[in-house]
C-alpha cells in the first residue's frame, strides 16, 4: 500500500463508489479521541485505503474489447449486404409496380400493391432481427469480458488491501497514484486478449 494514500472517509461523501469486502481491520482514531470529537459535534476521520480506476479506458483500449468491436462489425456489414439486397428488391417491385399502375385494373393493382407492402414490412422485420441478433452476440461476448474484468479487479483489490475502488469519471479529483487502470489494462490483455463473439442468429 506504499503507493496508495489513505484518505479521509469524510473526503469520499457524495461519491459513488465500488465497495469491496471487508478486508483488513482499518486505521482507527485512538477510542478516547474518537468519542471526544463526536460530543464535540466534530468530524471523526477514518482511514482506509482506496483506488481509482478508469472504466471508459477498459472499454476503449482492453485487446479483448477491440476484438469484439471487430467481429460484430464484421457480422454487421454482412448483414448490411443482406438487406440492402431486399431493399434493391422492394424498390425494383415499387418502380414497377408505378409503371404497371395506368394498364391493371384497379383490383389487380391493389392486390399486387397489398403484396408490396407486406414485402416491406418483412424487411423491416428482418432488420430489426438482425439487431437483436447482433445484440445478443455482442452481449453474451461482453459477459464473458466483464468476468475476466471482475476478477482480476477482485484480485488487485486483495493483493493492495483496499477497500474501496471508485470509478475515475464519479470523483473530483484523485493524485495519480491511485490510479489502478493501467494495473488492470495489463492484466485484462495478457488474460484475454480475444474473446470469440458468436454468429448471431445461432
Amino acid at each position: 500500500m506504499s503507493q496508495f494514500y489513505r484518505i479521509s472517509l469524510t473526503a469520499l461523501l457524495g461519491l459513488s463508489a465500488l465497495t469491496l469486502p471487508a478486508l483488513a481491520q482499518q486505521a482507527q482514531p485512538a477510542k478516547g479521541e474518537g468519542e471526544k470529537k463526536l460530543q464535540t459535534g466534530q468530524i471523526v476521520e477514518v482511514q482506509i485505503p482506496i483506488a481509482v480506476i478508469d472504466v471508459q479506458v477498459i472499454l476503449v483500449d482492453a485487446k479483448a474489447v477491440k476484438n469484439i468491436r471487430e467481429q460484430v462489425t464484421k457480422f454487421g456489414t454482412q448483414f448490411e449486404k443482406e438487406i440492402e439486397k431486399e431493399r434493391n428488391e422492394i424498390r425494383t417491385v415499387n418502380q414497377e409496380l408505378a409503371r404497371q399502375r395506368t394498364i391493371l385494373s384497379p383490383e389487380s393493382f391493389a392486390e399486387k400493391r397489398r403484396k408490396f407492402e407486406q414485402k416491406v414490412v418483412e424487411v423491416q422485420r428482418l432488420v430489426q432481427r438482425r439487431q437483436r441478433e447482433l445484440d445478443k452476440s455482442r452481449n453474451e461476448a461482453m459477459i464473458v469480458l466483464n468476468k475476466a474484468y471482475t476478477e482480476i479487479v477482485w484480485k488487485i483489490a486483495n493483493e493492495l488491501n483496499l477497500a474501496v475502488i471508485l470509478r475515475k469519471n464519479q470523483t473530483a479529483y484523485a493524485v495519480p497514484s491511485l490510479d489502478i487502470t493501467k494495473k488492470v489494462l495489463t492484466r485484462l490483455d495478457k488474460k484475454l486478449p480475444t474473446v470469440k463473439v458468436s454468429k448471431p442468429g445461432k
